[in-house]
């Protein structure tokens, strides 16, 4: 990889990192050239790591001012679920079809430690960030375990946009029980090989978790 890629790759990673764990602050503005002169990167490549997340939705770019992160939309929360619906449909599917095989046994033994996880997190500490990260690793497996890495990225790039406004929505009341009831019913469906079942549920699952989403922008 050429210089000037390499150093776009570590500012972009950078960038997603801060989002990922929260520490850039809705409304407010962050400087390119301070930015770029904290983590050692010209501005060149900086700049083209803020265009390519403004591309994503990530933030939103606003000249002389600098950039801040991008506000939800209706339209951005509809197309997320839509992407994960018809991803995440495909692959429960595919699992369930391969359920059989030495790799669907093992995703599907990840996936039950995923809802135990949630069950712990449910009885004890309630956390909603805790139960939100084993909710994204839930979903986030059944699509590794299809293997196809394109596929793979494009549901991360989606679920991180939303990723903290799901964290919010898991304090409301019972949303937690609902998730981790409907967790299970697909890993039953999974083995049954109910397929149009699983389907109903999944959409089921997102749609009620795109109206919470909703409901808070």
């Amino acid at each position: 990889m050429k210089e000037p890629q390499m150093l776009q790759a570590k500012a972009y990673e950078h960038l997603i990192g801060l989002i990922k764990d929260g520490k850039l602050k809705e409304g407010e503005f962050y400087s390119l050239n301070k930015m770029a002169q904290d983590i050692g990167v010209s501005r060149t490549p900086f700049r083209d790591a803020v265009l390519r997340l403004e591309q994503e939705r990530y933030i939103d770019v606003f000249p002389s001012k600098g950039f801040t992160l991008h506000k939800m939309t209706e339209a951005d929360i509809i197309g997320t679920y839509q992407i994960r619906n018809a991803l995440e449909i495909y692959c429960f599917k595919q699992l369930s079809r391969q359920l059989n095989t030495e790799r669907g046994q093992t995703y599907y033994k990840k996936l039950t430690g995923k809802v135990d996880s949630q069950v712990e997190i449910m009885r004890t500490t309630h956390d909603n960030e805790d139960f939100a990260r084993k909710d994204y690793e839930f979903h986030r497996s059944v699509v590794q375990f299809v293997g196809n890495e394109a596929m793979l990225e494009i549901y991360r790039r989606f679920m991180y946009r939303i990723f903290w406004q799901t964290v919010t929505s898991f304090s409301r009341e019972g949303r937690m029980e609902e998730t981790v009831k409907e967790h299970v019913r697909m890993l039953e469906m999974i083995k049954d090989g109910k397929l149009r079942d699983l389907e109903t549920l999944i959409d089921h699952h997102m749609n009620v978790a795109q109206k919470i989403n909703l409901d808070l922008i």
